[in-house]
């Protein structure tokens, strides 16, 4: 558990939210919002060590946590999922024990319900970088080609914002910086398209995967699907995934 606290930075920001709280006199509104951001991020990272994954780092926002992970886009689907599902259950099974074991007053159970319900809706929205944008990329690459689940998840990402946005316009609440942060890192996730595709095909020829469904039938590069191992045929034989991703990177500086 000490390793995994070791991983958790605070943003500059959110020490200036804490202190703009404690001078507005909302000193346990922010210790308990900043406590269940804390126990949420644990939640993830506490299944990320099950899943035998690195942490790379967790930074801490007023509204939430984005942990980075040192592991393959071509890693197990079902682990994947179960990490980004942990941080809501995680967080509401820590919440209840709390106001089921402790005697709090009504006040601050109320905070705590407020503040419990606002981040698990808050965290399962479809939007970069939150876990809902997660979990629905999880869902898609089940479904569809890693690419073209990339982009659908930015789609929706981004129809999610103005939703989001257009919601939080029309009861007047002051969410405008975290919808930048929000948009920031939708734009952000699109210009790394290129750079994250190449990655997810040079894993499929360096790393020994333990795929199990046969693609014989794919066309291009672009249809390959996570947890699939892929054939081309050309003519009257089958080209493996590996060599025709070869051939893709042959006049780069990878080989």
């Amino acid at each position: 558990m000490k390793n995994i606290l070791n991983k958790i930075k605070i943003n500059s920001f959110t020490y200036y939210f804490l202190i703009t709280c404690f001078i507005c006199g909302l000193i346990k509104n922010a210790i308990i919002l900043f406590l269940i951001v804390i126990i949420h991020e644990i939640g993830h990272l506490i299944m990320i060590r099950l899943c035998h994954y690195k942490i790379e780092k967790v930074n801490i926002y007023p509204f939430g946590g984005i942990t980075t992970i040192n592991k393959l886009i071509n890693s197990n689907l079902n682990k994947d999922l179960i990490i980004s599902l942990n941080g809501v259950i995680f967080q509401n099974i820590v919440i209840f024990l709390i106001t089921t074991v402790f005697s709090l007053n009504e006040n601050t159970v109320e905070i705590i319900d407020y503040y419990n319900k606002s981040i698990t809706i808050f965290n399962i929205l479809p939007i970069i970088p939150l876990d809902g944008s997660k979990i629905l990329e999880n869902i898609l690459n089940r479904l569809f080609p890693y690419k073209f689940s990339y982009y659908l998840t930015i789609v929706l990402s981004f129809l999610s914002i103005v939703i989001f946005f257009e919601y939080n316009k029309i009861y007047s609440l002051n969410n405008y910086l975290i919808i930048s942060v929000l948009i920031f890192y939708s734009i952000k996730y699109l210009k790394d398209l290129k750079y994250t595709f190449n990655k997810f095909l040079l894993e499929r020829i360096m790393y020994t995967l333990p795929f199990k469904k046969i693609n014989n039938n794919t066309k291009k590069l672009n249809d390959l699907k996570i947890n699939n191992k892929h054939y081309f045929k050309n003519h009257d034989k089958y080209i493996s995934e590996e060599e025709k991703i070869r051939k893709k990177f042959d006049k780069s500086t990878y080989f």
